[in-house]
């Protein structure tokens, strides 16, 4: 990539769904990497233009640099198999009103000689990308498209969806996500692979985060995570990941209370609904927690709730008053 092109890269931001972020599927880095570019192309066509139409669309033809998709590790032969198998894979859409089952792209072509390669996407995929690309996972397409791995391409854009930034008072994300390890699996389609932690971690986990710390500390990318492991009995069942960005004074505010008042939270619930003796109460509050890990926002705000709980009304029934205040304020 000439200076040029990496300088007009270096500003360009990406924007998805968090439903795609957090959606269910295995495509390599390659494969990846031209999905990144067909939905900077979107953006540049359909949103970033004050004329852009967004209600009427044809079959979308995008030029991408091979370069861009190689990154001088890769033959082109290899960018033809992923753009193949690409093609191949079905995006599936389910909605109230319809059912759809689409690829990405329709066909590409690369004249050899020249240093693009074409893309055409499906306009029936088109409304669904452009409004992807309107909402509220933000990232950076020269750190996205850099990426060396398939796990830290996707381990980015889920700390980009939840990083916290100090200099955007809008972008009120806690810098904290939460994941039990069955269901990170399940988004990456891991399938029978690294069945066992030790290997998750060691080769997923691992491999994604270093990558993004090193280029953070080489200030090529503007974020990395760490982890902490929590165990049901002697086995790592779920995973708290904590977001350091440049864009925050404090790498993750409040993060150092946000463990310990989900720890007050389930400890209290625990005690006023006699979670012990009742499976259905435990079974309610575990729910809670598997809800408030999932929406960090929450967690202050229900240990302040039950705080005061606890502190303006200590004769009173907790249980009942705990369970309506949850179940009023705070699911779904």
């Amino acid at each position: 990539m000439s200076k040029s092109e990496q300088s007009t890269q270096k500003g360009v931001t990406l924007a998805q769904a968090n439903t795609l972020t957090q959606a269910r599927y295995n495509f390599t880095v390659v494969e990846k990497r031209a999905v990144y570019l067909i939905i900077k192309e979107v953006r540049k066509q359909f949103v970033d233009r004050k004329d852009g139409q967004k209600n009427l669309f044809d079959n979308l033809v995008v030029r991408m640099n091979t370069e861009d998709l190689t990154k001088a590790e890769l033959e082109l032969k290899e960018v033809y198999k992923a753009l193949i198998s690409l093609r191949k894979k079905t995006l599936f859409i389910e909605d109230d009103e319809r059912v759809l089952g689409v690829g990405y792209i329709n066909y590409f072509e690369h004249k050899r000689r020249e240093p693009f390669l074409e893309i055409e996407v499906s306009k029936k995929i088109m409304p669904f990308l452009v409004e992807l690309a309107e909402q509220f996972t933000a990232y950076n397409l020269t750190v996205a498209i850099s990426l060396k791995t398939k796990y830290s391409q996707r381990f980015y854009e889920y700390c980009s969806q939840f990083e916290h930034s100090d200099a955007d008072p809008n972008h009120k994300n806690s810098g904290y996500f939460f994941s039990t390890v069955e269901d990170l699996r399940n988004k990456l389609m891991l399938g029978d692979k690294y069945p066992r932690y030790k290997l998750f971690k060691d080769y997923v986990l691992d491999v994604a985060q270093k990558e993004l710390k090193t280029l953070y500390d080489a200030n090529q990318c503007n974020l990395y995570f760490e982890y902490k492991e929590e165990k049901y009995g002697r086995t790592v069942d779920k995973l708290h990941f904590f977001v350091y960005s440049k864009d925050s004074k404090k790498s993750v505010p409040g993060v150092d209370n946000l463990l310990d008042q989900v720890y007050y939270i389930r400890l209290w619930l625990e005690n006023w609904l006699s979670a012990k003796k009742r499976p259905k109460n435990k079974q309610w509050i575990d729910q809670v927690i598997s809800h408030i890990n999932l929406n960090a926002d929450l967690i202050p705000k229900l240990y302040k709730r039950l705080a005061k709980l606890m502190k303006e009304e200590p004769t009173k029934n907790h249980a009942a008053i705990a369970r309506h205040i949850i179940e009023e304020d705070f699911l779904p």
